[in-house]
């Protein structure tokens, strides 16, 4: 019986009652096997069957969580949040079966966070301790991260000896100021974790050697990031923040225990000596995505003051993708295909390896190797530049 099937017969309850078989001869992983997949809404209707069923659904329930929650000056308290940990840490079954953890809360325009809101933070801290078992995390908390803040409230990690053994992916955000050690302790005790994203953490971090040593991504501040790539075999970066970037960071980015593959620079602005600086470094990357600092003057002298930047993609000597989508033009216009066509050429020149492209424009071109020609992938002569591109999002795989 397919889930569909199965989710149609859920919902009649008289159907449920005439077939008490079904309530009494289903061993749990037959149950949990029929009805993994479910939609929140049938296992809800399956939870009204019997004390068996209802436990099943529960775990199926809680193993994959996603709870976002506005908080506005009428309701300024996450209290779905704290209703699913309290019954996280009354349950340890629950605790056992979940998976994934994602809780987004979104501060709403004149609300602030209350006095008691350690209690809610309390709750979520004790709820992590138990969840052993995850395989995603994601938190984004909006809390301010200076700790001058008048509200210096701030998320703490469980303070337990127990490694998260099954933990891939970790995105940590808004979560407060952190006290001393406090996120390198938790990050020490993760040694499967392959993606990582801490977008809004700034401060030394020191891991000890064995820390993360299955990560293959990483998101963050070129700080943190200098910190955690040396020794590890990471292959995809995505630096967040500032426009300048010491070199003695750089050079700590390069000590990668496999060669970087993959560099996301579209959550910041790239300035030509930036370039220059990254293509002395991190020059074994594939994929590059910049988003550049030229938006005013990309505006007034066009898309071919770009060729300058051959000289410095042809230091990338394994470079297949140039990514300028992320590249804001302050006006909407006709992209120039002989222009894009032109530097192609140019910088597959310098760069032999280069095999794709996309600019600002969002028109991507590629290389055909049986032609050996570029070929625009949109169609037409004619391509609209959209007003405003919007940044990516952290690559998550």
């Amino acid at each position: 019986m397919d889930h569909t099937t199965m989710a149609i017969d859920l919902n009649s309850g008289q159907y449920l009652a005439a077939n008490s078989a079904w309530r009494t001869f289903l061993p749990n992983e037959t149950l949990t096997t029929i009805c993994r997949g479910l939609s929140p809404s049938v296992l809800a209707t399956v939870a009204r069957v019997s004390r068996q069923w209802r436990g099943v659904a529960e775990w199926l329930l809680y193993s994959n969580i996603f709870i976002s929650e506005t908080l506005s000056a009428s309701s300024s308290l996450p209290y779905s949040t704290l209703r699913c940990c309290q019954t996280i840490r009354l349950h340890s079954h629950l605790a056992n079966g979940l998976r994934k953890l994602h809780i987004r809360w979104k501060l709403e325009y004149g609300a602030y966070y209350a006095p008691d809101f350690d209690i809610f933070l309390s709750n979520l801290t004790q709820a992590l301790g138990l969840a052993t078992n995850l395989q995603s995390l994601d938190l984004h908390l909006g809390l301010p991260s200076l700790s001058e803040h008048p509200t210096s409230t701030f998320l703490s990690f469980p303070a337990t000896d127990a490694c998260y053994h099954s933990l891939r992916r970790v995105s940590l955000s808004g979560i407060g100021p952190f006290t001393h050690n406090c996120l390198t302790n938790f990050l020490n005790i993760l040694p499967a974790v392959r993606h990582l994203r801490l977008p809004d953490y700034h401060d030394q971090i020191t891991l000890i050697p064995q820390a993360l040593p299955s990560l293959v991504s990483f998101s963050g501040s070129p700080r943190v990031a200098a910190a955690i790539l040396p020794g590890r075999p990471v292959q995809s970066l995505v630096l967040i923040g500032q426009d300048y970037i010491p070199d003695l960071d750089l050079s700590q980015m390069v000590l990668t225990s496999v060669p970087l593959r993959h560099l996301d620079l579209s959550s910041m602005l790239v300035t030509p000596t930036l370039l220059r600086n990254l293509s002395r470094n991190l020059n074994t990357v594939e994929t590059l995505k910049v988003k550049l600092a030229l938006r005013h003057t990309l505006h007034f002298a066009g898309i071919g003051l770009l060729a300058a930047l051959s000289h410095l993609l042809g230091a990338f000597r394994n470079l297949s993708t140039l990514d300028l989508s992320p590249t804001h033009v302050d006006y909407t216009g006709l992209s120039n295909s002989t222009e894009e066509l032109s530097l192609c050429r140019s910088w597959q020149n310098a760069c032999p390896s280069l095999r794709r492209v996309v600019f600002p424009s969002q028109t991507e071109w590629a290389f055909q190797e049986d032609d050996n020609t570029w070929v625009s992938v949109l169609a037409g002569e004619l391509r609209r530049r959209p007003a405003f591109y919007s940044p990516n999002k952290f690559l998550g795989s």
